[in-house]
């Protein structure tokens, strides 16, 4: 974290849930910008091309973490510093309640604010000779592995650089980074990891076999994911997820190549900031 930065130059704000308490925070959010002399307005379509307001300096959305996930793409592709005033229950990535608006914005308005590096992973989908080529998808939190079909368990073997890790029997398998260790790796069982931690994790969901365990692995490894075809299900689709929202098939004839990525999400934190206070709030220790 870095404190003490420059106010941003300008504040583009988004709120995905246009209801009226969220639009009351984003015009009370507004107001205070304005009283505090920073450029500060509503981002969406009619402001992505516009020369000098398409691309701020600071993206502010108002939801929880699933709408900071939905941003995390495109302000790490663009370097904007992604924060959140939290709408939602959990809010481990916003920067702080609905109820503490003044502060933030006090906070922006003095530069007394930091911006945490959070790591992503990148996939591209490969192997289809018909497929058509496309850039890599970025993730926040984890790329899953999964049949489309609920209910049945997939064969995948994972391999580590070109090496064979193992062949998991079990409903999916999940790649998490350390912030996406409190989100879906989470209920599968995976370890909690330090947001700075240099490390992503392989969590295998609802595994068959009482010995597949969750690995956490360096974060310079290459991860293949490798469906492999079962007895008598050779018709049934695969699917895999990106931080939960964007869900795409896959072949047996493809795999899925996992890396970290080589930008990474610049997140809103505010002073004092103290995750393991988070992790107590959040999950009741």
């Amino acid at each position: 974290m870095q404190p003490f930065m420059q106010p941003p130059a300008s504040i583009g704000v988004v709120s995905p849930v246009r209801s009226p308490e969220c639009m009351m925070v984003m015009q009370d959010f507004l107001h205070a910008c304005e009283q505090s002399g920073m450029l500060a307005y509503e981002y969406g379509r009619h402001t992505q091309n516009d020369p000098v307001l398409g691309k701020p300096d600071m993206l502010i959305c108002l939801g929880g973490d699933g709408t900071i996930l939905s941003l995390s793409a495109f302000a790490a592709q663009h370097h904007i510093v992604l924060g959140g005033i939290n709408m939602g229950h959990l809010g481990f990535l916003t920067a702080c309640a609905r109820e503490d608006i003044h502060t933030l914005v006090a906070c922006l308005a003095n530069g007394n604010y930091g911006v945490e590096s959070r790591a992503m992973l990148s996939v591209s989908q490969q192997g289809s000779v018909s497929a058509e080529k496309t850039e890599p998808l970025l993730a926040l939190n984890e790329i899953s592995l999964m049949r489309d079909q609920t209910g049945r368990m997939i064969d995948v073997d994972v391999e580590l650089d070109g090496c064979l890790l193992n062949r998991y029997h079990a409903d999916g398998v999940l790649v998490a980074t350390p912030t996406g260790s409190t989100a879906y790796s989470l209920s599968a069982g995976g370890p909690l990891l330090w947001p700075s931690a240099g490390v992503m994790c392989l969590t295998p969901i609802c595994p068959h076999s009482l010995t597949s365990r969750p690995v956490v692995l360096p974060d310079d490894v290459e991860v293949t994911l490798r469906p492999r075809e079962r007895r008598g299900r050779a018709g049934e689709s695969l699917i895999y997820s990106i931080d939960g929202h964007d869900t795409r098939p896959i072949a047996l004839n493809e795999t899925l190549v996992i890396r970290k990525a080589d930008t990474a999400l610049r997140l809103l934190t505010l002073p004092n900031s103290d995750y393991a206070a988070r992790l107590r709030a959040k999950l009741g220790w």
